[in-house]
């Protein structure tokens, strides 16, 4: 329910996104601190959604007002290190400025209704959606049947990631069949993804050997890029709360082009 001046407990928020992402449960990178990264005063107005918390977005969130920042990439991913110069200056404008900031990373990437793979593999139309590539009990991909040639996948790839898509395709005009997809640097599995039988990969960060080994498989892999592959989670979550708590969000935009 929303308050009378239309707002929401920080608490409330976190818990729900913390139960929702099973953040205690799925392991993951030391350096990704999942959940609740900076406190503000307790109280939410207005939420920002990001994928990544630099600098600048950090900036932009305060500019829009925003008392929570939601982000993919959180603010620790520089690990332990003296709170001086540019670090000190990115604590500074949370505390400054009352920004709670949250973070989800492979919480995000893998939930089966809001993360990043599900939300790719919806936006291209895929049928016949499956988990896949399990690791420590956690589906890090999911696959699906695409209705179209290979040059239609990745000309819609491109759409819905609005970005230019690298990569390699043997036959453009070859059906696309079954597809799998592994959102933000997921290049390295796709050994794994070759012995399970696939010939499609769909996933973000582009990787020298991984081109290379995709050539030498006789497979298409197909790169959106990082960041472009990684906005669906994030925003799937600004849609979910705004929903329910009926508070202002707002995307912030700051791609890498990586």
């Amino acid at each position: 329910m929303v308050t009378m001046n239309n707002s929401i407990q920080l608490h409330t928020i976190v818990s729900l996104l913390n139960n929702t992402l099973s953040i205690h449960s799925i392991q993951d990178s030391p350096v990704a601190v999942n959940g609740l990264q900076v406190e503000n005063n307790g109280q939410v107005h207005k939420i920002a959604m990001a994928v990544d918390a630099t600098q600048k977005t950090l900036e932009d969130a305060v500019a829009a007002h925003a008392d929570l920042l939601i982000v993919h990439h959180g603010i620790f991913w520089c690990g332990l290190r003296p709170i001086v110069g540019w670090w000190k200056r990115k604590i500074e404008t949370c505390l400054n400025h009352n920004l709670a900031v949250y973070a989800a990373h492979l919480p995000l990437d893998v939930h089966p209704t809001l993360g990043n793979n599900i939300g790719i593999a919806r936006a291209l139309g895929l049928s016949r959606i499956s988990s896949e590539l399990e690791r420590h009990g956690i589906p890090l991909a999911v696959s699906g049947i695409f209705d179209g040639t290979l040059g239609e996948l990745r000309d819609l790839y491109a759409r819905i990631t609005e970005t230019e898509i690298t990569g390699t395709i043997a036959n453009t005009q070859e059906p696309a069949g079954r597809i799998i997809i592994s959102s933000g640097s997921a290049g390295p599995e796709i050994y794994r993804i070759q012995e399970k039988g696939f010939s499609t990969f769909l996933t973000g960060e582009q990787n020298h050997w991984v081109f290379n080994a995709a050539h030498d498989m006789g497979m298409n892999v197909l790169f959106a890029g990082h960041y472009a592959s990684e906005t669906f989670g994030v925003k799937a979550l600004g849609a979910m709360l705004h929903e329910r708590y009926d508070l202002p969000t707002v995307f912030i935009h700051n791609p890498t082009g990586m």
